[in-house]
Order: C-alpha cells, then sequence, then structure tokens
C-alpha cells in the first residue's frame, strides 16, 4: 500500500486540546515509546527500528508514513540519545538529498520553525523541527543547488533580522508576489513574515524605478493581494514617491488600476497623496490624446500645415494636462484603418457625414467639457457647461457624430493665427487654469510663451494681430456654413 502525502502543516499542541489524529495515533509525541499508527496492511515500527534504518544507509526501507512519525517523534527520541542526536540528523538530510517527500517536509517544518522563532522566540510549545535537525540544515544547504536553491534562501532570510524586507526584495527579484514565491518554493505561504512583506513592495518598485510590463504586472499582482488597509498604505507610498515618468514605458496600467481603484474612493487618500493622484489621472489622460495626434501625424497623408496645426493643439494641452479629469477620443473609419494595431487604448468611431473627416477629443474638466476639432472645415474647440445630461451625451453615449457635436452649442474658440495668447485667456474666463507652476508653454517660442498666473501669455503685436483679425474673420465665415 502506497500513501501520498500532501503539504503538511502541524499546529501547536497543547495539553488541553490536541487534534483528534494525532490522538488516534497514541500520542507519539509525549508518550516514552511511541509507535506509528497502526494502519491495515503496514507493520508497526518505532523510532529504534527507523532510527537503525537511518544509521545503516537504508534510507530506502523506510515510508513516507515512517518519515512523518519520525520527524514528529525525534525531539523526544533526541533527549533520550543526545550523543547520538547531530548524527542521525546528518544521515536524515543525506537522505533528503534524495528523497523528495522527505526533503519538502524538512523545509516546510524547517520555514515554521524559523517563522515561529521570529514571532515568539520564548514558545514554549513543541518544537515543529527538533534543534539538532535544525542546526543541521547548514550542511545540506552549503550544497543546494537547482530547485533547492529558492527554498534554501528564503529559509535564510527567514533567521535574519530583516526578513520581511528581504523577502520582499526577493519577490521583487523573482517577480513573484511574497504568497507566489513561497508557493514556488513549496513553502507555507501563510507564515507572518509574508505579509509584512508587503509593506516594502511599493518601496522597492518606486525606489528601482520598475516600469517594465513584468515589472509593473507583478506590482498590480501584489496590490491585488493585499488586504485593504496594506493596500491603501502601498497606493499611498505609491503616489508620493512616483511623481515624475509615472507614463514612462508600461507604468500606464499601474496608473489606470490606481485609477479605477481609488478615484471613486479618493476621500481614503491623504491630502498630497490625492493631488498626486489627480495629476496621475491628468497625465494619463492627456497621454492618450498626445499619442492619438501624433499617429495621425505620422499615419495620415497630411499637408506640412496640417501637421503644424496638430502639434500646437497637442502642445498646448499639455499645459493643463494637470486639470484633466476624462477624455474621449472619436475618429473616423479611415483614421483608424490608417493607424491599425497602433492605437493601444480605446477609442470610438465617428459616422460618415459627408463631410471631409476629422478626430475629435472630449476633454472634461472641473465645470467645462472641452471639444477639440483636430481639423477640417472650423477645426474649432467648443466648452459646454457640464451636467448630468451633456456628461452623459459625450462620455456614456455611444453613438456620436460631428453634427450632434455641433448642435449642442457651446461657446467656440478658433484655431487660426496666433490663436494660443486669446484661447489661454478664454479658457481662464471659465477657471481653467494651466498647470500649478507653469512658467512658460510648451510649443510655443519663448518670447510668445512666457506665462504669467496674472497676465496669461503675452498677446501678438500690432502686425500680428492685424493679420489674426483678417483670417479670424474668413474662420467666423467657415462657423457660419456649418450651423
Amino acid at each position: 500500500m502506497s500513501v501520498q502525502f500532501s503539504e503538511i502543516q502541524l499546529p501547536s499542541i497543547t495539553s488541553q486540546q490536541q487534534p483528534e489524529k494525532i490522538k488516534n495515533a497514541g500520542n507519539f509525541a509525549h508518550q516514552n515509546k511511541p509507535n506509528v499508527p497502526e494502519v491495515k496492511g503496514i507493520s508497526r515500527r518505532g523510532m529504534t527500528e527507523i532510527i537503525a534504518d537511518i544509521q545503516n544507509e537504508r534510507g530506502d526501507s523506510i515510508t513516507p508514513l515512517e518519515w512523518t512519525y519520525c520527524l514528529w517523534a525525534k525531539a523526544e527520541w533526541d533527549t533520550k540519545n543526545p550523543d547520538r542526536a547531530p548524527e542521525i540528523s546528518q544521515a536524515i538530510w543525506l537522505v533528503a538529498q534524495n528523497n523528495v517527500r522527505l526533503k519538502q517536509q524538512l523545509l516546510w517544518r524547517l520555514a515554521l520553525h524559523h517563522s515561529h522563532q521570529l514571532e515568539n522566540p520564548v514558545s514554549s510549545n513543541v518544537p515543529v523541527l527538533d534543534r539538532s535537525l535544525v542546526e543541521c540544515f547548514a550542511e545540506f544547504a552549503s550544497t543546494a543547488a537547482g530547485i533547492d536553491a529558492l527554498p534554501v534562501q528564503i529559509i535564510k532570510i527567514l533567521t535574519r533580522d530583516n526578513s520581511d524586507y528581504e523577502l520582499a526584495k526577493l519577490s521583487w527579484q523573482y517577480l513573484k508576489t511574497p504568497t507566489e514565491l513561497l508557493a514556488k518554493a513549496q513553502l507555507p505561504a501563510t507564515i507572518p513574515a509574508v505579509d509584512r512583506a508587503q509593506v516594502h513592495l511599493a518601496g522597492i518598485f518606486a525606489k528601482n524605478q520598475v516600469s517594465d510590463l513584468s515589472g509593473v504586472e507583478w506590482l498590480l499582482r501584489c496590490l491585488k493581494e493585499m488586504p485593504p488597509a496594506p493596500q491603501l498604505a502601498a497606493v499611498e507610498e505609491l503616489l508620493v514617491k512616483i511623481s515624475s515618468d509615472i507614463l514612462k514605458n508600461q507604468r500606464p496600467k499601474l496608473v489606470e488600476w490606481v485609477r479605477d481603484e481609488y478615484y471613486p474612493k479618493l476621500q481614503l487618500v491623504s491630502a498630497p497623496a490625492r493631488e498626486s493622484l489627480i495629476r496621475w489621472i491628468g497625465a494619463l489622460n492627456y497621454s492618450y490624446f498626445q499619442k492619438t495626434i501624433d499617429l495621425v501625424a505620422r499615419m495620415l497623408r497630411l499637408s506640412d500645415a496640417e501637421i503644424k496645426q496638430l502639434e500646437e493643439r497637442r502642445d498646448f494641452w499639455a499645459n493643463y494636462s494637470d486639470r484633466l479629469k476624462r477624455v474621449r477620443l472619436l475618429l473616423p473609419q479611415s483614421s483608424v484603418s490608417a493607424i491599425g494595431y497602433q492605437l493601444q487604448f480605446d477609442v470610438d468611431i465617428l459616422p460618415d457625414e459627408g463631410a471631409p473627416p476629422t478626430e475629435v477629443c472630449i476633454f472634461q474638466f472641473e465645470d467645462y467639457c472641452a471639444i477639440e476639432f483636430f481639423r477640417g472645415t472650423g477645426a474649432e474647440i467648443r466648452l459646454i457647461g457640464r451636467s448630468k445630461e451633456s456628461d452623459r451625451l459625450l462620455f456614456v453615449k455611444k453613438e456620436l457624430s460631428i453634427k450632434r457635436i455641433r448642435k449642442l452649442g457651446g461657446e467656440v474658440h478658433d484655431r487660426v493665427f496666433m490663436w494660443q495668447s486669446s484661447c489661454e485667456k478664454w479658457l481662464k474666463q471659465k477657471n481653467i487654469l494651466p498647470n500649478e507652476g507653469t512658467k512658460s508653454f510648451q510649443g510655443m517660442s519663448q518670447y510668445y510663451g512666457k506665462y504669467d498666473a496674472t497676465n496669461g501669455l503675452r498677446m501678438p503685436e500690432p502686425q500680428e494681430q492685424k493679420e489674426r483679425e483678417v483670417l479670424l474673420k474668413k474662420w467666423q465665415k467657415e462657423m457660419e456654413s456649418l450651423s
């Protein structure tokens, strides 16, 4: 008869309450002559016979059940045979090198032993593994390689004062959550050091400036495994420590997760973390717009003037990125077909209404929605006051057309020659302000791009203003033809 063993977790034993299975085994942890419980078809053997097999290098003669019994009863045997204890322990570890089940039991029990020592060094409970087996582990560890290297490394970590931090570092190196790491090593994943390691994961991510896909996905799995309180603490740390390059490489995946999980419950995070989260979301939203502009400019056959116009829009809104609460992108089918797989975020398709094609971006600010028409006739920006109905139409309604958007009305601003300073002042009247600390506008010359919070951008010189007014009248006629 063969007996199959799974991972073993042995509970602490007290004199008042002992597990029924241990009682049925004859209380072998405390009897003077502990015996293996009777199992039909298997002869009963005590420690004397098992130890004799170990000493005479007949480890193959010992059944899995007998090994389990031996590891449990050896502490008591050692007290009666103190001179032989180290020798037999060394022999057991030697057998374990070629006995997978025995090795797994020893390493599992050893991890529990060191975990108990970390939590309660003066515990009087029955030991998970007797002292001589613990002391003889070093020789086994010195030759460990292959699949044994990881569990040995973790067990060594559990003997150190900073075990939780070291375990967190190892988790990152293996790109496994602490729980996954212990499971991979076939060690108990419920030990307290695993929970405490979670405290350090966000700091390790930030300190090492992790931004590759595997690293970001590792952190997300770690966050999802955490209970609410540690998860909130980790998110707070990320928000405070990662202030720049939040959109570097694959980090937008992290921003999207934090946005979805914590923006609806913004009141839970501290004021500094809240401000950072708003900036994260704004930067993410702007990145969708920026990438779309860049793809349209690169992949569509546009004139130099059209490309310059697109780049001006892209650079202008970069100065307002922190204020963006939400964006929606609508593209004609022709643009989607040209850009293809390079669109790595959601866009909606505009129906063909027979007019020259244009892409549309809808920005949501605190009190207004700004609608930017990329190109074509008009190519304007519209501001529409926010309400439940307008938010529903602009961000929830699936089918949205250019005509339907323009019928919403709102206030309109041009995009003709030197439009930036006029547009900045127009937005300011609606309390839509550039990012905090802005000193100059991106995409503008040093002369015209200099920004002052009181006076705004410098207005065009008189000659330039005259040129602008001529072009503005022409644009106004074009807009009338669209109404």
